[in-house]
């Protein structure tokens, strides 16, 4: 046997990991919220055993914990290629396409999850996320009621029913929901947040401060709170005189709602309302809009949508304060208004009319963005706060709103 030499394994000598362990330990990463551990441990998985589908659909979870959609997108058709019956990654997809807004597809992957399993509660609840999201109000509610058939005691399924009431103007129902979430979990701040934030929609400020300071209260560093909370306090406060044309003072910030993830954040970006600069017509200084409901990880049950509580009439600004309708200036400050007013949907109206007549007005770009940023609809939001920043390169508040979109939409 000379010239042979057997290699043996030495007793305690550690031994290469097979794809079901490095898998194995993946998952305890994933679970402990370390995402990026989690992902770089299926990717060894996955070098070990290319029809690992568990493997693939673990690390498009650590994908998306991490804000990796196309990368999640990717891994999930790559289990869906492997095992087309793997309910779990259409699941999945779904979630992942809603966040980057592809909500038609995610609606797709629902549908296919929901036919073959008509009572799997988390895709009902993103289907109705993203009915609501699509401005379809009606599936979104039959599909929130079928949750809680099947989960009758879920908190959150309560808060997302509620805001479809809300939605429909049926306010009475939408506040019964929410006192029923609060009921169930005296202690989630989520449904005080709410239910305060659907009370601001309405005007009602008295009720709105009290159930937000609650869920201040509950959670001291949620800045969703705090910024309602704000925006109701100044609303109760004396009105500002509008006398004269001073430049406006830079409005100051307000934090950043982080959404709930597995690992510990960091110190949240922050959103700043659009400066009063219009060409033509100095604006008075308006505190802006800041309500971010709150969203979670795809680790935890279905995100809840914004409360989209009807709005109440807008009280028509001074007269002193409408040029004539065909100015820019005319309808940016009537939009600066209506973002006071927290009517954003109206307030993108009047801006992008100001954007028709003046096509190279940063402000009214900034502003829209901000009123999609309030609207969750933060792709939107990017677009318009690159072209502020395009118009008006060094434009700080546009900068600082663009990180804060781009942050949001990577949760």
């Amino acid at each position: 046997m000379k010239g042979w030499i057997f290699l043996l394994a030495l007793p305690g000598a550690a031994q290469p990991k097979s794809s079901a362990e490095y898998a194995e330990q993946a998952a305890q990463h994933l679970q402990a919220g370390q995402s990026q551990l989690a992902a770089d441990e299926y990717s060894q998985a996955i070098r070990f055993r290319l029809d690992n589908d568990k493997a693939w659909l673990g690390r498009g979870r650590a994908y998306a914990q991490l804000g990796k959609y196309s990368s999640a997108i990717d891994d999930f058709d790559q289990v869906i290629r492997l095992n087309p019956a793997n309910i779990e990654a259409y699941v999945e997809r779904g979630y992942a396409y809603g966040r980057i807004g592809e909500f038609a597809t995610a609606i797709q992957d629902f549908n296919r999850v929901l036919k073959a399993d008509p009572k799997n509660v988390r895709a009902l609840s993103l289907r109705g996320t993203a009915y609501s999201l699509t401005g379809q109000p009606q599936l979104a509610f039959e599909d929130r009621q079928q949750v809680l058939k099947f989960a009758p005691d879920w908190a959150d399924a309560y808060i997302a029913r509620g805001s479809s009431y809300h939605d429909m103007g049926q306010h009475e129902q939408g506040f019964a929901d929410f006192d029923k979430a609060i009921e169930l979990e005296p202690d989630s701040e989520t449904a005080w947040v709410a239910r305060g934030a659907a009370y601001l929609g309405l005007g009602k400020y008295e009720e709105a401060i009290r159930d937000l300071k609650r869920a201040g209260e509950l959670k001291p560093d949620d800045d969703a709170a705090k910024t309602a909370l704000a925006r109701a306090q100044a609303a109760v406060a004396p009105a500002p005189q509008l006398a004269g044309p001073p430049p406006p003072e830079p409005r100051k910030t307000a934090p950043f709602l982080e959404p709930a993830k597995p690992e510990p954040r960091s110190e949240p970006a922050k959103i700043e309302a659009p400066k009063v600069e219009a060409p033509k017509v100095e604006a008075p200084k308006i505190e802006p809009p800041k309500i971010q409901p709150p969203a979670r990880p795809v680790s935890e049950p279905p995100a809840i949508p914004t409360v989209a509580a009807a709005s109440p009439p807008v009280n028509p600004p001074p007269s002193a304060l409408k040029p004539s309708p065909e100015s820019a200036a005319a309808h940016y400050v009537r939009g600066e208004h209506l973002l006071k007013a927290g009517h954003y949907r109206e307030a993108i109206d009047e801006l992008s009319a100001a954007i028709s007549v003046d096509s190279i007005f940063p402000s009214a770009y900034n502003s829209r963005g901000f009123a999609y940023f309030m609207l969750r609809n933060y792709t939107r939001a990017i677009t318009d706060f690159d072209k502020a920043l395009e118009l008006k390169p060094g434009f700080k508040e546009a900068l600082n709103n663009r990180a804060a979109a781009v942050k949001a939409a990577a949760r």
